[in-house]
């Protein structure tokens, strides 16, 4: 058995990661060294009994190895950890997979940009998903996502009418269609991008592998955009690993007091980026969010601007009390954070405060 290979099995176990690897390694002991180690050095690493059973019969039959002769016959690749071709933004991530199943050619992630939400969403979180898909495909940028219907589908369909490769990370095998209706959309998406997943082939939809692939869509990606998400779903997990993981998150702030984007906009009141006009997102490139205004270094304010009381309670409690994230503001100013956010738009494009962090806003300096 070569290396692949043992990958392969491990992989299959559902219980291995790089993490894990490494830590063996450190021990002396490689893929497949542990494959082939038998019942007496699985015991010994703590390995439990189900996890043993699965080794034991994926060795007898060869599992491996007639997994990776139908993979072939399929045109699906296998890319390992050890393989150059191997995601150097994924390898970095926290326990990123031992593997990647890959119908298709994963395009430049040097500037991709996640898009998740629910999959329940409205008619204008589907319109907002499709068209940043688009502009960031037409702009250069790889979209990933989950293949999921609703905002993940919207934003795959957007990427695949600008033009530029789409990534959808699914929770299945790369040769099933979930959910259904989506054949069309998996055929085109690995025709010009990527269907990716660390499950073997042949593997059904299970509740718990869908949370667990989030990360691969996290790792793909340099920010990620939650367009609308419930306070309980996969894209409010996603938005925590990217913060784990110290990626940027952005949301399409919602209408205060629908469901159906109660998580997102929580994520806004705890300082994620707003994510208010789609063309400047799409040419922010990785620059801090102050490149969105038209100034370089913030302009001076000017006395004689008049402002709004709103516009004026945010101001001051900046300028006197320096940076404050929008939590704080909202509190502070007896505000609503959807509010906020918008009065601080308002500021920002006149010059008066600008983002200095994830969420946090500092006065301009006056001159």
């Amino acid at each position: 058995m070569d290396g692949r290979h043992a990958l392969m099995l491990l992989n299959a176990c559902e219980s291995f990661d790089r993490d894990y690897l490494e830590g063996l390694r450190r021990e002396g002991i490689d893929a497949v060294e542990l494959v082939q180690g038998g019942v007496s050095l699985w015991k010994g690493l703590g390995l439990t009994e189900r996890v043993q059973a699965l080794l034991e019969k994926g060795l007898s039959r060869g599992w491996a190895e007639e997994e990776f002769e139908r993979c072939r016959s399929l045109g699906v690749s296998v890319v390992t950890l050890e393989d150059e071709t191997y995601p150097e933004v994924l390898r970095s991530l926290p326990k990123a997979p031992l593997l990647l199943y890959v119908r298709g050619s994963i395009p430049s992630l040097e500037a991709a940009v996640a898009i998740v939400g629910t999959r329940r969403c409205s008619a204008y979180g589907r319109r907002v998903a499709y068209d940043l898909g688009r502009r960031l495909s037409l702009g250069g940028s790889a979209v990933v996502s989950g293949g999921a219907s609703g905002v993940d589908g919207s934003a795959h369909s957007g990427a695949l009418e600008g033009g530029m490769g789409t990534v959808a990370v699914l929770g299945t095998g790369v040769d099933r269609v979930f959910p259904q209706g989506h054949e069309e959309l998996f055929r085109s998406i690995a025709e010009r991008g990527a269907l990716i997943s660390e499950y073997p082939l042949r593997t059904e939809a299970r509740g718990w592998r869908f949370p667990r692939r989030n990360r691969i869509i996290v790792g793909l990606s340099s920010r990620l955009v939650v367009v609308e998400a419930p306070k309980r779903s996969g894209a409010m997990i996603t938005a925590r690993i990217a913060l784990e993981a110290s990626r940027e998150v952005w949301v399409v702030p919602g209408r205060v007091g629908e469901g159906v984007c109660e998580g997102s906009n929580r994520l806004l009141f705890d300082g994620a980026f707003p994510l208010v006009e789609l063309d400047e997102f799409v040419g922010f490139n990785g620059q801090r969010q102050l490149a969105l205004f038209d100034s370089p270094v913030p302009p001076a304010p000017s006395r004689s601007l008049h402002l709004s009381d709103e516009e004026k309670a945010l101001y001051f409690l900046i300028r006197d009390q320096g940076e404050r994230a929008v939590d704080n503001l909202a509190a502070q100013g007896k505000m609503g954070a959807a509010d906020v956010v918008r009065v601080l738009s308002l500021l920002a494009a006149r010059g008066l405060v600008y983002p200095s962090g994830p969420g946090r806003w500092s006065a301009s300096p006056e001159i």
